[in-house]
């Protein structure tokens, strides 16, 4: 199904050149002509940097689009471009793709770490409850980039799902059901990971009595939309009825703003 994402996904990517340094920085027609281009792909260029030995192009991205495209969409769009140009080098195999946020991975973090310290609720018992609901794991870090046959990827998200009507989930028995959910979900992303360590899954989990927030580091080959619908479907497949509603917040966040990578 198609889900009304709430959205904010920005990624940039580091291309180096197969040998010999690059050409001379793209001119500003060249540079109309890619983003042209790039926009029909669903890639928006906020920035770019350009050295001898490497170059970094910026982008707010639809929600439709897996990192593994939007790095092949920016590599091969500007190859081509240059090689039209008279530049017969070309770009190495080897990519970086970051996703990036106005807030940092601390920040992100520490923000679903203290959700409940931010909650009005009266009664302690469902203060606990919903506390033994969490769940985080320190010693994934997502620092580290997960790697791939052709570069390194980080592909962070900080996902909101809320409960369909503002629905506790408190009520009946959905709140034991979250928890499970959530981390048998998270272990359908790490499939195939040659790395437990830096493998996709669920690195932290809040629970609010009507809604939900996670920390994920996504398998590169899928999209922001596909990652949502999939929680979605695994939720209310847990609760047995449809109890959160298919909006949901997704955005992209590192360790780094993407304020730094404007300047």
């Amino acid at each position: 199904m198609e889900m009304p994402l709430i959205h904010q996904l920005a990624y940039s990517w580091t291309g180096w050149p197969k040998s010999g340094a690059l050409p001379t920085a793209p001119a500003d027609d060249l540079l109309a002509s890619l983003d042209a281009a790039w926009a029909g792909d669903g890639l928006t260029r906020i920035s770019h940097r350009w050295s001898p030995d490497r170059t970094q192009f910026t982008f707010h991205a639809g929600p439709h689009l897996a990192p593994a495209t939007i790095a092949a969409r920016a590599k091969g769009r500007l190859d081509h471009a240059l090689r039209q140009a008279g530049w017969r080098h070309g770009f190495s195999r080897k990519i970086s793709l970051r996703a990036l946020g106005e807030n940092t991975l601390d920040i992100v973090l520490a923000y679903i770490a203290t959700q409940l310290d931010r909650a009005e609720l009266a009664d302690p018992r469902y203060l606990d409850s919903l506390a033994a609901a969490a769940w985080e794991n320190p010693a994934f870090d997502l620092a580290d980039p997960s790697p791939s046959a052709h570069g390194r990827y980080w592909f962070d998200l900080h996902l909101v799902a809320v409960t369909d009507s503002r629905w506790r989930v408190g009520r009946e028995d959905f709140l034991d059901r979250i928890r499970p959910c959530v981390l048998a979900w998270g272990d359908t992303l790490a499939t195939g990971g040659r790395d437990p360590g830096r493998s996709p899954g669920v690195r932290s989990l809040a629970v609010m009595p009507d809604h939900i927030h996670l920390a994920v580091r996504g398998p590169h080959d899928r999209s922001p939309a596909d990652l949502a619908g999939d929680l979605w479907r695994h939720l209310n497949r847990a609760a047995g009825c449809r109890l959160f509603s298919d909006e949901i917040y997704v955005g992209t966040f590192s360790e780094y703003p993407l304020a730094a990578i404007r300047r």
